[in-house]
């Protein structure tokens, strides 16, 4: 157990790391940094070399390859495929090892292969990434793929570190947190991967006003996306823009309430562990919410910008942190 819980741990925050570096190369432009997957122009590292930039431009005759990108993208794919690695040898400790129990009473068995089929439909969506040139979609569900594999690894670890039963049920107030929370990602994803966080580029009002006239819903959400364009940069108007900026506000508005109701709730705990937890909890929610409203004014800097996404997933570790604590109290 004790090897286990160490692999699961290093295994998770390696899940956190491929998140955020793949929040910065996609703030970076460099998710077509390699045009080709697995490789890189055909090769296992980026080229560099006199013959091998020679063979990409009979190869590639309208590429340009651009090193910074590259590289950012590829490494990227490495601690991707490392992090595979590590979750199949988790998922092969458990089918080998001795004296398991049957597989329907077998939550680790179980866990580790779901994690393995996740992560090896996540490898598949990295790939049409790359091939449907960063769709929107596709980048959307490669971003939802990647929190899944962080979140299954986080229940994991709380699972096996502390394996008492269950004492408390999921509430629908839980319910509704949660799934607050599911759809502000989703916004956000949405939002960051058509290039609309700066759709409202004022704060707290959008284009000096509290309702926006120049949205355009539709496009923003509801007009299909072809595919075998290449969507880097953004394809969509600014009224397009707008309208998905907006609305990412209108849903961190909606979980600042519905989880600050939660979190007041708790905080209120006779258990310590439930009190801390709530802290936590609004402590990423806090910072979240500042950084995004500092990022908006900053014209989406960078260094923000990846922080975001990283808070995001601190977010929602955060709540299950919660969940978990409440359900074994």
């Amino acid at each position: 157990m004790p090897k286990t819980k160490t692999i699961l741990a290093l295994t998770t925050l390696l899940a956190f790391c491929v998140i955020v570096f793949g929040a910065y190369v996609r703030l970076t432009d460099a998710g077509l940094g390699c045009p080709d997957w697995p490789g890189c122009y055909g090769f296992i590292v980026v080229p560099d070399s006199v013959e091998e930039l020679s063979i990409i431009k009979e190869s590639f005759p309208n590429q340009v390859v651009e090193p910074g990108k590259a590289w950012r993208e590829m490494l990227h794919r490495y601690i991707a495929s490392l992090l595979g690695l590590l979750i199949l040898t988790l998922f092969a400790s458990e089918l080998f090892k001795k004296n398991k129990p049957a597989f329907s009473d077998n939550f680790p068995l179980k866990i580790s292969l779901l994690l393995l089929l996740l992560v090896v439909f996540q490898g598949l969506l990295g790939m049409w990434t790359v091939t449907l040139k960063v769709h929107p979609l596709v980048v959307l569900a490669h971003l939802v793929g990647g929190l899944s594999t962080l979140s299954l690894l986080f229940i994991y670890l709380k699972k096996i570190s502390s394996p008492e039963k269950l004492t408390a049920t999921f509430t629908g107030l839980l319910f509704f947190g949660l799934t607050l929370l599911i759809a502000q990602i989703m916004l956000g994803g949405w939002t960051s991967t058509n290039y609309a966080a700066l759709g409202c580029p004022d704060l707290p009002l959008c284009y000096g006003q509290l309702w926006p006239s120049n949205m355009d819903i539709k496009e923003g959400f509801l007009m299909w996306q072809s595919f075998g364009k290449n969507y880097e940069g953004g394809l969509l108007s600014p009224p397009g823009r707008t309208a998905i900026h907006f609305f990412h506000r209108l849903g961190a508005v909606a979980v600042t309430l519905g989880l600050g109701v939660i979190i007041f709730k708790y905080f209120k705990s006779t258990s310590t562990r439930v009190k801390n937890a709530s802290l936590v909890l609004a402590v990423a929610l806090l910072f979240q919410l500042v950084i995004g409203i500092v990022m908006v004014w900053s014209g989406i800097a960078l260094s923000l910008a990846t922080a975001h996404n990283a808070f995001a997933a601190l977010l929602l570790l955060s709540f299950l942190n919660l969940v978990y604590t409440i359900k074994h109290r």
